[in-house]
């Protein structure tokens, strides 16, 4: 182990690294404004307050919010933030090698979405396909910030960080917050109670992944969820969570949210209620949108806010829930927004880039229903044959549905098609301009379709843009094929 950490956590690179950092989306904020004026002054004084240990945070600001239960918000002095970046641009490398792959709250590369992703294959796989008894452990820890113990967080922090000038400033920064009990909870809002949240339940991960044996176990902050086929077997995981919880890390299950139930009755995950073969947003948040939604309508009419300002906002909304099966939904809060947002040429737009990404959702949510309709449909496995006799259409429209959905991103070529033939194909392309019709007559395989080639050709030009030269496209094949 380094010796010489909180050396790097000292130096002016580092600070400076961590001032970029902590004023990310905040570069019009007074406060940053402020410390910007005499920056280098700034992190000079920091810096000498920290190697003198003459640091002292400043007392944070409060706040409540109802979102949609009430929590208390701390939030930090801007150069105390910039210490918070400092100290996790050091130690957080040492902690993420230990991290299980499946926690995804505060980790690059992680987040709800991507845990969603992993709770779809857990399903399948408990499931057998969506065949068998899937039975889940949803879990809460019982007023988790509130109740971190700083003796036992420390510890645990000085297993792999034992240099005490860091464990000075670990718990300098723990130490500054009010809390019911000495010596426990983390403010809410601060980065380092996000990363120390990690730390502190890696104990758990470590006791359900290698102890307990768990396979299909996820972790977001402090709600955690276990998939397995038997009932039974979560039962016990359950008692003996909450034995090892008690026993190591002063914590306890909430006793109200911490359940076993089926997957037929939907899985509440995360802002989204999960089936065996599809999903829902949580009405509570579809509520608090409409609410945000009819708020920035008021505030247009009367000037307060720009259109822009409501796309970046409506266009997050729908990023968030094109993860659910939200189809319809979604066409239909677009048509409400062009009649409550519509653009004339009076129109300023700033960011021409956020305009492109957004009128590209818009076409994306126009396609006609039928393909999602299909899509629904080869999501349960079906095969193309059985998707045509079920809907009473030709084979022939459904591979075109299979095109659309490709181009759109809604559907992978290397879920439709194997990747033997996938490659045959893409050998056999000398430019995005080549006809069907010219593929086919130099692939000489009559076991390869028109319309597979169509949909290997369409993933193409949807991954070049459509604007590939064929020296360009004859790399991005041998990419494609060493898949």
């Amino acid at each position: 182990m380094e010796n010489n950490l909180f050396d790097k956590l000292c130096s002016y690179e580092n600070l400076e690294l961590a001032y970029k950092k902590a004023r990310k989306r905040k570069t019009l904020k007074r406060y940053v404004i402020e410390f910007e004026k005499n920056l280098k002054q700034n992190l000079l004084d920091l810096r000498n307050e920290l190697i003198f240990h003459t640091y002292k945070p400043k007392p944070l600001e409060t706040f409540i919010v109802h979102d949609p239960k009430t929590r208390k918000i701390s939030k930090s002095h801007f150069r105390d933030r910039v210490v918070h970046h400092a100290l996790c641009n050091i130690i957080e490398p040492t902690f993420e090698k230990y991290f299980i792959f499946d926690s995804y709250a505060n980790r690059i590369g992680k987040g709800t979405h991507k845990a969603i992703e992993r709770f779809d294959y857990f399903k399948r796989k408990v499931s057998k396909n969506n065949s068998r008894n899937c039975f889940i452990l949803k879990a809460d820890i019982r007023h988790y910030f509130e109740t971190v113990n700083h003796r036992i967080l420390l510890s645990i922090v000085k297993k792999k960080i034992p240099e005490e000038r860091v464990l000075w400033l670990v718990k300098l920064t723990l130490s500054n917050h009010k809390a019911k009990e000495n010596e426990k909870g983390m403010p809410l809002g601060n980065l380092t109670s996000q990363f120390f949240a990690n730390v502190y339940l890696n104990e758990l991960d470590n006791f359900i992944k290698h102890k307990l044996r768990a396979k299909y176990y996820i972790r977001y902050v402090d709600d955690f969820v276990i998939l397995d086929s038997s009932r039974k077997i979560l039962e016990e995981y359950k008692s003996k969570i909450n034995e090892f919880l008690s026993a190591n890390l002063d914590l306890e299950l909430h006793s109200d949210k911490s359940n076993i139930f089926k997957l037929d009755n939907g899985a509440g995950f995360l802002g989204f209620r999960i089936f065996y073969f599809h999903k829902l947003v949580r009405k509570q948040n579809i509520r608090k949108f409409e609410r945000k939604f009819e708020k920035f309508n008021k505030l247009y009419k009367k000037g307060i806010v720009s259109r822009e300002k409501v796309v970046e906002s409506f266009e997050s909304w729908l990023a968030h829930i094109s993860h659910a099966d939200t189809y319809k939904y979604r066409r239909y809060l677009i048509k409400v927004f062009n009649q409550c947002f519509p653009l004339d040429k009076n129109t300023k737009i700033a960011n021409t880039k956020k305009y492109e990404n957004f009128v590209k959702k818009v076409k994306i949510s126009r396609q006609p229903f039928s393909s999602q309709k299909t899509l629904f449909l080869f999501k349960k496995e079906l095969r193309i044959k059985e998707i045509a006799e079920k809907r009473n259409i030709k084979e022939s429209t459904v591979w075109w549905h299979f095109a659309k959905l490709i181009e759109y991103n809604q559907l992978s070529i290397w879920e439709v098609l194997s990747k033997e033939n996938i490659s045959k194909i893409l050998y056999n392309i000398n430019s995005l301009n080549d006809k069907l019709r010219d593929i086919k007559e130099r692939l000489n395989d009559s076991s390869i379709t028109f319309n597979e080639i169509n949909c290997v050709l369409t993933h193409l030009k949807n991954k070049t843009k459509g604007k590939a030269t064929p020296k360009e496209v004859n790399e991005i094949i041998l990419r494609f094929v060493g898949k």
